[in-house]
């Protein structure tokens, strides 16, 4: 294993970058969009890449991010949503867990995953829960949610969260949260260009 700040990357978690979606809030590619002088779904994978063995997108178009040079699957069924992104990387996993996130967080907190990495073993899905609101593109899933998922995609769900009830389920609170950040700020996202804040590239 390779160390980054003296840290072991995690080998019995794989990260898998969800980058579906069509950008169309965003008003174009918004996953690689140069925000920070890179494309945005960079900063994300520069950081699960510190802390993970094993990386990956889920992603339809995988010419799109051949620069990021990650393994690239595509969505098992198509048009259904982001709880179809979760299906496909827990299939291709190597491992028995997966951490799930979104392409479109630019600022990730390495110790925040690596403590949901170490808190999820045991539990089926393991998701932060801010203000009564899932992160579920922020969150740890187990291999045992495959048939609960298929059931759910079955039945016509498109919510993530419409399986949780049939699983195992860890929810990280505010306050465990605020040891390491303000919980906005942990899962800060950007669906619209107005949503950058900051200068970028």
């Amino acid at each position: 294993m390779s160390t980054i700040k003296g840290m072991s990357t995690i080998s019995d978690v794989s990260a898998f970058i969800i980058a579906g979606g069509k950008g169309s809030r965003f008003g174009g590619d918004k996953l690689n969009y140069v925000y920070r002088g890179k494309p945005l779904i960079a900063h994300v994978a520069d950081v699960v890449k510190k802390i993970f063995s094993e990386v990956a997108l889920v992603a339809d178009d995988a010419s799109s991010f051949a620069y990021l040079s990650l393994p690239c699957y595509a969505d098992l069924v198509k048009n259904i949503g982001s709880i179809v992104g979760i299906l496909t990387a827990i299939s291709y996993s190597n491992s028995q867990r997966i951490f799930a996130v979104a392409g479109d967080m630019p600022s990730l907190n390495e110790d925040f995953i690596r403590f949901l990495a170490k808190i999820s073993e045991g539990y089926d899905v393991t998701v932060p829960i801010v203000r009564g609101n899932y992160e579920p593109l922020h969150a740890v899933y187990s291999k045992n949610c495959e048939k609960a998922i298929r059931a759910a995609v079955k039945r016509g769900e498109r919510r993530i969260v419409s399986f949780f009830g049939d699983v195992r389920v860890r929810e990280v609170t505010e306050e465990e949260m605020h040891a390491f950040a303000e919980p906005e700020t942990l899962f800060y996202n950007i669906n619209y260009k107005e949503d950058i804040k900051t200068q970028h590239g």
